[in-house]
């Protein structure tokens, strides 16, 4: 039950649920190739040299070298104060990540002098296992690999399963939509083994090439939104050293049409048939943390040869979960003002549906899936831990399970969104919770302590006198308090607080604000073993009398704060 609670209640499948910052953070821009590997990089346009670097027979084998202190200083950088990069309406006031100089070699071809830096934020975040990017020609110019200028090698923090991404790019592929190429990779930095990486294909010139007639256009990567005053936080990846933005205002523009001019006046600057699509495929993947569902996580690319917007799926490290939800249905996202909008009007409400229909006839065959997610677990089995296995029968279930839920839903006609446009649609008020608890460092997963908890949270009143709590430093490094209410019919209320820096456990008043003190609710039910319902507690405070980090010292507070549905 231990280990099963610690990994459904990973920090980031929630802390990157409110889109306060982008989770992608990459940089730079095309640089002429400069054919550096003989074996992996040899200057013939016509030949796709990355495809070496996506296989699916094989892990990548990824070994990297750097100075020790380097490698200290990259895994133990802090989040940086103003992560975010350029937005259509501010320049960064802080720098980013630090790149230090490296040599990467894969599957035995060396490329020396590039660039690597830690990547991530909020949920991603490890201090042990730190997601990586890889600038070739940081130091080098022209330098790349493969053909590539950045590769993105991603943690797997938020996909405990490590199948998620690479199935999940290739469901949205299979829907004919631009998305990034995915592979294993086992990776190590000075000989410490990191373990499986999930190496993502970058958004970028190159990808942009590849999915469309003219890669000229501007691309821009989440953290706005399509309605008056919110364009300002999308973040251009191209043509960004003076970047124009008007041509998010047209979309916005458009989505004022009446009902009667929308799908025209839309349809002139957004691809409706190709978006249609990707919203039905982040409905049908279950993708709750992407546009549709939660303004986060996915491209935008301005098409100068059709002159319309297409969407590109990102992010997507927490799909197949089928997450509760309480009011709201399972076949429709609505949280984005594009959706919405579109889900109100009768035509493209229709559209949408469609659309929804043809990727359940065409796309989600569950058979061939599952065979994917076997071939994928044959991949990584000797490389992962022996739970791995049992990771992947959550995943399984839900793909053999969903096309009969959306199909029922649809049966009974056209599902209801009952919410207005904004922020309401994406973050439900399930009730307030709060626990005191009495807890001693170091004894996290062990739930030797006690106290007591009360509130009622989507309809279940979760007061008990019978809490049962853990303190102590995670397997990322982060403060930990774990707190399990048992409850009337055998379930538990869990509340999980990460902080971020262990020097802050000490007595005192924090809000739980997600990047320095984060918490989650949910339902556990040890019967089924199975984590559902509940989510952020936001906006809250956790309160410790007495707290300190060495071994024995006594965890002693409260936590409150209200539970959000996302």
């Amino acid at each position: 039950m231990v280990s099963h609670i610690a990994r459904r209640l990973r920090f980031g499948l929630l802390v990157l649920a409110l889109a306060l910052a982008a989770c992608s953070d990459d940089g730079g821009g095309a640089q002429p190739d400069g054919g550096v590997d003989a074996g992996l990089d040899a200057p013939d346009a016509a030949v796709d040299l990355s495809a070496a670097l996506f296989p699916r027979d094989r892990v990548l084998d990824v070994q990297i070298t750097m100075a020790p202190a380097d490698w200290a200083a990259l895994r133990s950088q802090p989040r940086p104060s103003d992560l975010s990069d350029t937005t259509c309406a501010r320049q960064p006031t802080a720098p980013g990540y630090t790149y230090y100089s490296a040599s990467i070699t894969i599957d035995g071809a060396t490329t020396a002098q590039v660039g690597l830096r830690k990547k991530g934020n909020l949920g991603s975040l490890s201090t042990t296992r730190p997601g990586l990017r890889v600038k070739a020609n940081e130091y080098v110019a022209g330098q790349r690999i493969a053909g590539l200028e950045v590769l993105t090698l991603n943690n797997n923090h938020q996909d405990d399963a490590l199948i998620s991404q690479c199935l999940g790019y290739e469901l949205f592929a299979a829907a004919g939509l631009p998305a990034s190429r995915c592979a294993f990779a086992h990776v190590r930095v000075n000989g410490e083994d990191l373990g499986v990486y999930s190496h993502v294909e970058s958004v970028r010139e190159e990808f942009l090439a590849r999915h469309f007639a003219d890669a000229t256009g501007n691309l821009y990567e989440s953290g706005g939104d399509f309605v008056v005053g919110a364009t300002g936080g999308f973040q251009p990846k191209t043509n960004s050293t003076a970047p124009d933005c008007s041509d998010l205002d047209r979309v916005v523009t458009a989505l004022g049409a009446p009902a009667a001019q929308l799908p025209t006046q839309l349809g002139a600057v957004v691809d409706l048939p190709a978006y249609a699509r990707f919203w039905a495929m982040e409905v049908v993947t279950d993708h709750w943390d992407g546009y549709a569902n939660n303004q986060n996580n996915f491209f935008i690319y301005h098409d100068p040869s059709t002159d319309k917007m297409s969407f590109i799926p990102w992010g997507i490290d927490d799909l197949f979960s089928g997450r509760q939800r309480t009011t709201r249905p399972y076949s429709v996202f609505a949280c984005g003002s594009l959706p919405w909008k579109l889900y109100a009007t009768p035509a493209t409400r229709a559209q949408y549906l469609a659309a929804l229909r043809d990727v359940l006839d065409t796309v989600w065959d569950a058979p061939a899936i599952v065979a994917e997610i076997d071939r994928m677990q044959a991949l990584l089995a000797p490389l992962a831990d022996a739970e791995f296995p049992a990771r992947l029968d959550p995943i399984r279930a839900f793909v053999t399970g969903r096309e009969a839920q959306l199909r029922a839903e649809l049966a009974a006609g056209d599902p209801v969104w009952p919410y207005p446009a904004g922020e309401p649609s994406c973050r439900i008020d399930l009730g307030t919770i709060t626990a005191n608890f009495q807890a001693t460092w170091g004894t996290l997963g062990m739930f030797g302590g006690s106290g007591s908890m009360s509130g009622t949270i989507a309809g279940v009143d979760v007061t008990t006198s019978t809490l049962l709590t853990g303190a102590g430093v995670d397997a990322e490094g982060k403060g930990a308090l774990q707190l399990l209410g048992r409850l009337p019919d055998g379930r538990y209320a869990v509340i999980f607080v990460i902080i971020t820096n262990p020097a802050d456990v000490v007595p005192g008043t924090r809000a739980i604000d997600l990047l320095n003190v984060a918490a989650i609710m949910t339902f556990y039910d040890p019967v089924t073993d199975t984590a559902t319902g509940g989510g952020l507690l936001l906006p809250g405070t956790l309160t410790l009398t007495q707290a300190a980090t060495t071994p024995g010292a006594p965890i002693v507070g409260t936590v409150t704060g209200r539970v959000i549905e996302l």
